[in-house]
């Protein structure tokens, strides 16, 4: 049976058979996005029909044929929201999809956004290290550079550069720019090694001293000592090595290493600065062996060395700004710089410490005195006196002389004795007794009769230095060659006259010793009769006549007997007489008359 339509129905029955078709199975119908060039992150709107109540966007990369979802903000049947998702920029299309199917593709231009930093790593490097940039939108580079001179890129994708710092480039602070056909950014680099400190040269320091930091890429350093920086004009800067000078107001604590104001190196070890010490006072400004002497001052934990002159003390540490020490036996008295030094420096105290040992070598000025005059004792090490005793009674002090001499007043009634000086060190006395002087005695006169110019020994007490009067003299004999206390040896003087001797001394008292008596040599001036019968009466005229003991005549030979007669001699001829001189003898010897006596038978 034939149809009875007509063949011009045909398309319009299978119209409706496809309208049925989408009726049944109805996906989404995708006709524009708005804009059609879109930054990632940016929201679009998509228009077009059945979308569905949950329906998905997709980009995806027609050059790389990546694809990413995007986040749906809002839809309805015909209208989405949607933001564009992190996917690489350019040429994308862009579909909607549900559960009855997906939409044919609209395409829209990704733009490039401006390139993101998201880190430099290393923030600093020399010529020809690596740097590595992460970050996003890091393709479509038109340049990369480090100021004005091109980096070498070794790597590059859309989040990571790896670049490497250019050769020839100046040290020090720059930036690196990264050029894309979205913009550009810049980022500060340092071309700089990272320093590194190795060693100090030392741990301790004082200020002004030179300090030497050894370590790596130290070029343009700037030394901080416990954060106070050092002078450049006093730094000597090399990239192994720095040397500088510790500033005066210096502190202790770590030492650092700054470069170019960023890069900073600190040390391992923190770096002591020793202060200059210093002595302010002292608890005895004398002492003797095994006294124990405090120092007070400033700085002073970190002394190494006491000494007093040159020689080391031991000592110890008792605050940071007080010493003690033990003095050992230092050997010679007398006074002592006291010094310290540390790290710091060295310090003296300003005023000397007098050390000494017990008194000795004693002797006396004067050795003889009287009572309640003063006398010095002088030796070696008179330091600090604290008592002097004569004959062990102790004597008031009334002087000193510090090392040498300590003067003394002598009380009524003391006597002759030894000296004794005493220390805290010990004590010493005098080798010689002091003489005590007294009024002079004489026990013995030898011999009681002498001619001017002879010797006289005289023995007795406080004698030495006395003066001896002879009868009727005003000036005092002659030193005959001892003066000594017990014993004197004067000479007559020629004006001397037979009597006491009168003696003083220093005492201001006198004595007298026996009758002296002076001989002198018999003169004579003349005789009468020159001539005469035996038994005559001759009378001898002359001078000393009353001291003759005998008379002889015959020049000598035959005894005569004789008689003083006033200033006269009378001499009676004995027999047998002839011819000769008439000669007197006394105890100073025999004087013969000039003429001869002439007897008559």
């Amino acid at each position: 049976m034939k149809s009875s339509l007509p063949r011009s129905f045909l398309p319009v029955i299978c119209a409706l058979l496809l309208a049925a078709c989408r009726i049944q199975k109805a996906p989404p119908e995708l006709l524009s996005a708005t804009p059609d060039s879109v930054f990632v992150g940016q929201p679009i709107t998509l228009s077009g029909n059945q979308f569905g109540s949950e329906p998905s966007v997709t980009f995806v990369n027609v050059r790389d044929k990546s694809s990413l979802a995007g986040r749906v903000v809002s839809a309805t049947t015909n209208t989405i929201q949607v933001t564009v998702p992190l996917i690489a920029p350019g040429q994308t299309s862009v579909r909607v999809g549900n559960d009855q199917g997906s939409s044919d593709p609209v395409p829209i231009t990704i733009l490039q956004p401006t390139p993101a930093l998201t880190t430099l790593t290393p923030a600093n490097g020399l010529p020809g290290s690596t740097v590595v940039i992460t970050g996003q939108y890091l393709n479509q580079i038109r340049t990369i550079r480090f100021n004005q001179l091109a980096a070498v890129i070794q790597d590059s994708t859309d989040t990571k550069l790896t670049l490497q710092v250019p050769s020839g480039i100046q040290r020090g602070p720059t930036f690196i720019v990264v050029d894309t056909k979205g913009g550009s950014f810049s980022v500060p680099f340092i071309v700089a090694g990272t320093p590194q400190i190795t060693a100090l040269s030392t741990r301790q320091i004082r200020p002004g001293a030179e300090l030497i930091v050894q370590g790596v890429n130290l070029s343009d350093g700037v030394v901080s000592i416990n954060g106070l920086a050092t002078n450049r004009d006093q730094t000597i800067v090399q990239d192994n090595q720095i040397k500088t000078i510790v500033p005066e107001n210096a502190t202790s604590g770590k030492v650092t290493v700054t470069v170019f104001e960023k890069l900073i190196a600190t040390s391992t070890d923190s770096l002591r600065v020793i202060r200059p010490p210093a002595i302010t006072s002292i608890s005895s400004n004398d002492g003797i062996a095994g006294d124990r002497i405090q120092l007070a001052g400033l700085n002073l934990s970190d002394i190494t060395t006491l000494t007093f002159n040159a020689t080391a003390v031991p000592f110890r540490v008792l605050t940071p700004s007080l010493l003690e020490a033990t003095l050992p036996a230092l050997g010679q008295a007398g006074n002592y710089t006291i010094g310290v030094s540390s790290v710091g420096g060295t310090a003296q105290f300003s005023q000397p410490f007098v050390y000494y040992v017990a008194p000795s070598n004693l002797s006396l000025s004067p050795a003889r005195t009287i009572a309640e005059q003063n006398i010095s004792v002088l030796g070696t090490s008179v330091y600090r006196i604290t008592d002097v005793r004569i004959n062990n009674q102790s004597v008031p002090i009334i002087g000193r002389t510090e090392g040498s001499a300590v003067q003394i007043g002598i009380p009524a009634g003391t006597v002759s004795g030894p000296v004794t000086v005493v220390n805290r060190a010990g004590q010493a006395t005098t080798a010689a007794p002091l003489t005590i002087v007294q009024r002079p005695v004489v026990t013995n006169l030898v011999p009681a009769k002498a001619r001017p110019g002879e010797r006289v020994v005289i023995t007795g007490s406080f004698l030495q230095n006395a003066q001896f009067y002879f009868f009727n003299t005003s000036t005092p004999a002659s030193d005959g060659g001892r003066n000594e206390d017990n014993e004197r040896w004067i000479l007559v003087p020629s004006n001397a006259q037979s009597g006491p001797i009168r003696v003083t001394n220093i005492s201001g008292e006198s004595t007298q010793t026996d009758a002296f008596t002076v001989i002198r040599p018999v003169t004579i001036t003349d005789f009468t009769p020159k001539s005469a019968k035996i038994g005559t009466a001759v009378i001898v005229s002359g001078q000393n006549l009353s001291s003759v003991t005998s008379v002889r005549v015959n020049g000598g030979v035959l005894a005569a007997p004789f008689q003083v007669s006033g200033t006269s001699l009378v001499v009676t001829i004995p027999s047998g007489t002839v011819v000769g001189q008439i000669c007197l003898t006394n105890d100073a010897g025999t004087t013969c008359t000039t003429a001869n006596f002439t007897p008559i038978n």
